[in-house]
């Protein structure tokens, strides 16, 4: 018994000795980061990802990629809401941001002034993140601040009108090159019972992206230059702009249930023949080829005028932007989830490739695409050697203000048709988001 009491102190002294080891060993960043770095403990992370659609297979191909360089690690999925980035603003401000996120130019300027972004500079860095990534996708990686906040996931796309080559063909409808043809096109499908553009307004964005595609004819930094802070909508190319949206929503250009409608709802009215156009993002090409074919094709500036046409073909609304997976700063994994989020968006670069035959890759070196690409594909990817401006995505809006304005009443203007109004409104708007 004697020696059992002397054994005791010395065992617990041992033992505490052993746990202060192990603390001095994490570099004081974050404990369970420390940990799961070495190997020693297995770590989950929550991803709020557009894990949906054709991104679904390139998700599941990065995530087992993943487990081969990062095995200690797992991701949860959640599949992010397609509603303006409103969900993922409601989980900063309650304070339960997932560890990793895709973040749009806008959210990292409202996410870093909050103080809820983890600096990824250092995973970068220790990565060698930026030697992968082509010169157009360089100029992504960085905030205007200088520190990195996302990796990016996708290039430089623009915006664009697909059309329907046979339903044009069918019904006689000359396939629209300038604003006045666009116009009649609305009016003939219209009157056909046929829904001229579907346009899944349900989010706003969709209809602040058609209103840019209506300056650029004439303006070609479109709404970057208002976001900017220069110019007002008073300017001639912005008047006109919105004149044009206001005409077309007159003459029947969107179903009465534009406003309901989700992508994957205008999605289907496109391949099913009940539209003859729909507005996306570049990037939906893959999903609108594999359903289409080459009934299929693309329209860049069909809102310019007739005069001005050939001076601003290659005058394109969308573009690139600081944006990609974000991490959380109050993440209880930040060092590990910004090392898996760097990573993961060279990943899923690759796999947008090999299952998507990405068009616009944002690597220097890129895998085969496993089924080639598409008619619909190539042509863009030689369209867009001919690019000479681009402007941006609403989510690339870094003024808070402005974006919430021009959302709001482009859709209201697409519903009242008053040109007067909007003007208005969004230059008093301005002076608000100016201050």
């Amino acid at each position: 018994m004697k020696k059992r009491r002397i054994f005791l102190p010395i065992l617990l002294a041992t033992a505490m000795l052993a746990l202060s080891a192990c603390g001095a060993k994490d570099d004081g960043t974050n404990g369970s980061a420390g940990e799961a770095s070495s190997g020693n403990q297995q770590v989950k992370l929550k991803f709020y990802a557009q894990y949906s659609g054709e991104n679904t297979a390139v998700y599941d191909a990065a995530k087992e990629e993943m487990k081969k360089i990062m095995p200690e690690v797992d991701v949860e999925f959640e599949v992010a809401a397609q509603d303006d980035e409103q969900k993922i603003k409601t989980y900063a401000a309650g304070g339960t941001l997932p560890d990793i996120f895709f973040a749009s130019s806008g959210l990292i300027e409202a996410l870093k002034n909050s103080d809820n972004l983890y600096t990824m500079d250092k995973a970068v860095e220790d990565n060698k993140i930026e030697d992968q990534l082509n010169e157009t996708s360089k100029a992504m990686l960085r905030h205007e601040d200088g520190h990195i906040y996302a990796v990016p996931n996708v290039g430089q796309w623009s915006s664009l009108i697909y059309y329907n080559k046979e339903l044009f063909e069918q019904n006689g409808i000359k396939v629209p090159a300038n604003y006045d043809e666009f116009l009649e096109a609305v009016k003939g499908f219209s009157a056909k019972g046929i829904t001229p553009l579907a346009l899944f307004a349900k989010e706003k964005w969709p209809g602040v992206q058609l209103y840019d595609m209506a300056v650029v004819g004439s303006e070609p930094a479109g709404l970057t230059k208002l976001d900017g802070g220069e110019g007002t909508f008073s300017d001639e190319a912005y008047r006109q702009g919105a004149e044009k949206i206001a005409e077309l929503s007159k003459a029947g250009m969107l179903s009465k249930n534009a406003f309901n409608t989700t992508w994957d709802d205008a999605l289907a009215q496109f391949t099913s023949g009940k539209a003859a156009m729909v507005l996306n993002g570049a990037w939906a090409m893959s999903d609108i080829a594999k359903a289409m074919g080459d009934k299929a094709d693309i329209l860049y500036t069909p809102l310019a005028d007739a005069d001005k046409v050939d001076q601003v073909q290659w005058n394109v609304s969308g573009g690139g932007f600081n944006q990609g997976f974000s991490v959380s700063k109050n993440s209880k994994n930040a060092e590990v989830a910004a090392k898996y989020a760097a990573l993961f968006s060279i990943e899923f670069a690759k796999q947008r490739v090999i299952h998507l035959g990405d068009p616009n890759p944002i690597l220097k070196e890129n895998p085969e695409p496993l089924n080639g690409i598409s008619p619909l594909q190539e042509k863009y990817k030689q369209d867009s050697a001919n690019f000479k401006t681009m402007t941006t995505f609403p989510w690339g809006l870094v003024n808070a203000k402005f974006k919430t304005a021009i959302e709001d009443n482009v859709q209201k203007l697409m519903l009242d048709y008053d040109t007067n109004a909007f003007i208005d409104t969004m230059n008093k708007s301005l002076e608000l988001a100016r201050k």
